[in-house]
């Protein structure tokens, strides 16, 4: 919680908003939170573009393409979304997200989602040689002990 809480956007090429879950053809809570963080670094200029990462779960439409739509609603310029829809997990978030950056000539990302995830996310992103800042906010949406937990069990489980 203290590097979620810490940690701070740069400039970058682009911001990527790591999925979560879908409930039908809207976001959930938590992923509707991750897209305003993400859509107040993209009005303050902190980024041009954004890659939307996640993929069809058990909503109707995949979770970048929920994105899409929301942040659509909010504003955002169609062009300046690019999604990313194959991924299940962080670390595939991750490695696609990585390679639309390479595709698009991109080198440098500000990783998007929960404060609690922010660490395990900027681990990942490191194994993958990304160079990236991150941005982090307190959940309104979820229980952050439960996912605190569970981040830690995830982390231990990546550095075996």
């Amino acid at each position: 919680m203290r590097f979620g809480n810490a940690i701070q956007p740069h400039k970058s090429d682009v911001i990527i908003v790591l999925g979560a879950q879908v409930w039908g053809y809207e976001p959930s809570p938590s992923l509707k939170e991750r897209c305003n963080w993400a859509y107040e670094l993209y009005r303050q200029g902190y980024a041009p573009k954004l890659i939307l990462s996640g993929a069809h779960g058990d909503g109707y439409i995949s979770e970048a393409e929920a994105m899409r739509r929301y942040l659509a609603g909010k504003g955002i310029p169609h062009d300046v979304m690019i999604l990313e829809e194959q991924s299940h997990s962080t670390r595939t978030n991750l490695l696609f997200s990585k390679q639309i950056m390479e595709r698009e000539g991109m080198k440098t990302a500000i990783l998007v989602t929960n404060r609690f995830h922010q660490k395990r996310a900027q681990l990942l992103a490191k194994q993958l040689n990304m160079n990236t800042s991150g941005y982090a906010a307190k959940s309104q949406a979820l229980f952050e002990p439960y996912w605190v937990v569970r981040e830690v069990l995830a982390i231990t489980k990546d550095s075996l």
